[in-house]
């Protein structure tokens, strides 16, 4: 019985990730469950299951690889002047271990991917003027850190590397900023770390919108978690 539970278990992966519909997960349910006992089974019926487990690993490998090119950018659809970009974007990023993203789990998968979102977005001909690679000590030209943040939200949880960014810059518990940030849209948040000292004034309506209610939520955040020092929160320089 273990093998036909396997099998189950792939088919509901499949039908639930959309690579199958209804209807052909029942049928193919309907093949396993309905094999007869082996003193019955002949060789016609044996070629029915075979066929089957040999669907399901096929439908499985092949949504997995999908999945995969989806996430890493494929370079079957790359020129190669693109693929140059996207690998020495990875490769001056693994220089410096992605600017400390390597130690939380990055990796030149993600970076890929990004760079990749970069070429979609900003084009080679405006990559090349610029020279761009990994962001250096927190550094890209302005025009670029749009598409930048866009792109690393396509790939990866970019409230989660912002809140430990944040945390780490503040010295402070990054479920803090979790919580702080928790409501705020993704575009709300590239909006954010995008925005320069001078789009950050008091009376910009960046700072009105986003900035301060985020700073009213870590307030909020630290009276409702423990271990947080509120009197430390009151005397940050924000």
């Amino acid at each position: 019985m273990s093998s036909e539970i396997n099998d189950l278990e792939r088919l509901i992966a499949l039908r639930d990730s959309g690579e199958i519909d209804e209807a052909e997960y029942n049928a193919l349910k309907e093949q396993i469950f309905t094999r007869e006992t082996p003193e019955k089974t002949n060789s016609e019926e044996r070629k029915q299951l075979v066929g089957v487990t040999v669907l399901v690993t096929l439908l499985v490998c092949g949504a997995a690889f999908g999945i995969y090119k989806a996430v890493s950018g494929s370079s079957d659809d790359r020129t190669p002047q693109e693929q140059v970009f996207i690998d020495r974007f990875a490769m001056s990023g693994a220089a410096t271990d992605f600017g400390g993203l390597g130690e939380i789990g990055f990796e030149s998968s993600d970076a890929r991917c990004v760079g990749s979102g970069l070429v979609d977005r900003v084009g080679m001909d405006s990559l090349n003027v610029a020279g761009i690679g990994w962001p250096d000590s927190d550094y890209l030209p302005p025009q670029f850190l749009v598409p930048f943040f866009e792109s690393m939200s396509d790939c990866v949880d970019l409230k989660e590397l912002a809140a430990i960014g944040m945390a780490e810059g503040a010295e402070m518990d990054v479920e803090l900023f979790a919580c702080a940030l928790e409501d705020l849209s993704e575009m709300e948040l590239i909006q954010l770390l995008s925005a320069t000292g001078d789009e950050l004034t008091v009376d910009d309506d960046m700072a009105n919108q986003i900035l301060f209610p985020v700073i009213g939520s870590l307030f909020d955040c630290a009276a409702e978690l423990p271990g947080i020092d509120l009197d430390e929160l009151m005397d940050f320089d924000w």
